[in-house]
């Protein structure tokens, strides 16, 4: 691939919603200053419900987070709490999908907890990373007129949202990711780099942009580049809720 989309989304089908992307880049010249278009956001109409042939990795069910995630760093369950709400992060841990990934489409809900005066706790600081290595950033970045690369929505530290559709702490948010991941020639070495195309709460956020290294949520392990890998759902900066979270392998 070279500045196409590798992953062909001249219309993703998901649950009998369909999202047209179009070959043209969104504002070119205010994203360039990483700045919000000035013509209002147009939210696209997502499937929420899991399309055939996902992998279901939490709908709401105890069984399905014991059987689809392990504690980061550890063999051991996933010591998260499961209630009406969702899955949520007490203990400051991180968790890992038992499951493999490479090219993929990943749905997952969030919510930023919130304190008794309606403030955000810790920021709302958690992310989502493919591969374990590519972090889509999760922060209450709500009103924010101009994110940067740690806010909602960017790829961590590497590249910033387009435009800034965060919802208040508190609510919930969803993030639909289509993952391209990278391309190896025959000696080991990555010839195509990945990239990912990010709607937050229906509105476009990162336009199949590439990911140009791994970002920090890759600490500790999950070192180097690799045709595969697990998502984690981070739990060691702020307290989060996750809720429908699948994955379709593409």
């Amino acid at each position: 691939m070279k500045t196409g989309i590798s992953i062909r989304i001249g219309a993703i089908v998901l649950a009998g919603a369909v999202a047209t992307i179009c070959g043209a880049r969104l504002h070119a010249q205010d994203q360039a200053k990483n700045q919000a278009p000035k013509s209002p956001l147009t939210a696209f109409r997502l499937g929420m419900r899991p399309p055939q042939g996902a992998v279901i990795l939490f709908s709401g069910k105890a069984e399905e987070f014991a059987n689809n995630f392990y504690k980061r760093y550890s063999t051991n369950p996933g010591d998260w709490t499961v209630d009406a709400a969702g899955v949520s992060s007490p203990n400051k841990d991180d968790l890992t999908t038992k499951m493999e990934f490479g090219d993929c489409y990943v749905h997952c809900e969030f919510q930023c907890s919130v304190d008794a005066n309606g403030k955000s706790i810790g920021e709302g600081n958690s992310g989502v990373g493919l591969m374990g290595r590519y972090e889509v950033q999760i922060l209450d970045s709500y009103g924010k007129e101009h994110p940067d690369a740690t806010d909602c929505g960017a790829f961590y530290s590497r590249k910033a949202p387009i435009t800034n559709p965060s919802k208040k702490a508190g609510e919930w948010q969803t993030f639909d990711i289509l993952f391209r991941a990278p391309r190896f020639g025959a000696d080991g070495k990555v010839t195509e780099r990945p990239r990912a195309t990010v709607f937050m709460n229906g509105v476009i956020v990162q336009n199949n942009d590439e990911i140009s290294s791994p970002t920090g949520i890759q600490y500790g392990e999950f070192k180097g580049e690799v045709a595969t890998g697990p998502i984690v759902l981070q739990g060691d900066h702020s307290p989060v809720h996750f809720r429908n979270v699948w994955v379709v392998p593409i």
